[in-house]
């Protein structure tokens, strides 16, 4: 049996910087060469193909699985039968290949967890350490209204990450 994929969940309230800290992660863990999954769960309705396209003609007439591939990427449309799959499922059907999994987005999960907060006194007052969950704040006074995060956030995320990864 395989040892299992560590999973590490991307928590914090609405634009608070969720998806702006990912984008950040990967490629700093992907300059020490580790293998990045990540997971956006809980969407209830998202598109991937485009009417008129071959694959998209494919599915609407029926097909359970439609893929298309090239030496770049890989994508596989599959009818979820009203029901999406669990986050277990998809890790071990499609993510066998990664050093670490973000989950963005689902915080019900019992995953070591990041959890972003906006405001610095809010994260104060709840501060208790939590061996599995690490709580930093996002700098959202920028020159431009997408969140960011200190270089300390960042190292002491990449430990975190890297903790959980033994």
């Amino acid at each position: 049996m395989s040892k299992a994929i560590p999973v590490v969940s991307i928590i914090g309230k609405q634009n608070t910087g969720k998806t702006t800290l990912i984008e950040i992660l990967i490629p700093l863990l992907k300059k020490k060469g580790y293998r990045i999954g990540t997971i956006k769960y809980n969407v209830p309705f998202f598109q991937v193909d485009y009417e008129g396209k071959d694959t998209h003609r494919h599915y609407a007439a029926g097909a359970d699985v439609v893929s298309i591939s090239s030496p770049e990427k890989l994508a596989i449309i599959k009818r979820g039968g009203g029901k999406s799959p669990s986050i277990k499922t998809l890790i071990e059907t499609n993510y066998r290949d990664v050093d670490v999994i973000f989950v963005e987005g689902y915080k019900h999960w019992n995953y070591p967890s990041i959890e972003i907060q906006q405001d610095q006194q809010h994260m104060i007052s709840k501060n208790k350490e939590y061996k599995h969950r690490l709580r930093i704040t996002n700098t959202a006074k920028t020159s431009s209204h997408a969140p960011s995060f200190t270089q300390d956030d960042l190292d002491k995320a990449i430990h975190f990450i890297e903790s959980k990864m033994m």
